[in-house]
């Protein structure tokens, strides 16, 4: 229950990486994009620190969201995406300064 005395449901979903070695791009490509339209909050897990490779995997996230689209003549599609984007929390695991 909610602050606000509403009911609401929780629901978590975990895919597989995006670079997964067995399979296709086009594969990852789907459960991605599956995953983030079905998303409220879009978590980024990485382990370690902030290098080049990570903003390259970043990099290919903001690629893959270019796949999502959405209906055609529902008013302006940049703004009607808004709405089905989730929020964006990049995890960082076993990272110590």
């Amino acid at each position: 229950t909610a602050s606000d005395g509403s009911e609401s449901h929780l629901v978590l979903l975990d895919t597989e990486g995006i670079d997964a070695y067995d399979q296709t791009a086009q594969y990852s490509t789907q459960i991605f994009s599956l995953a983030v339209l079905l998303s409220c909050l879009f978590v980024y897990n990485h382990m370690g620190g902030i290098d080049e490779s990570a903003l390259d995997r970043l990099s290919l996230v903001t690629e893959m969201t270019k796949h999502i689209r959405v209906k055609a003549g529902q008013g302006d599609a940049e703004s009607s995406l808004g709405e089905f984007t989730p929020s964006f929390l990049w995890l960082l695991r076993d990272f110590y300064l």
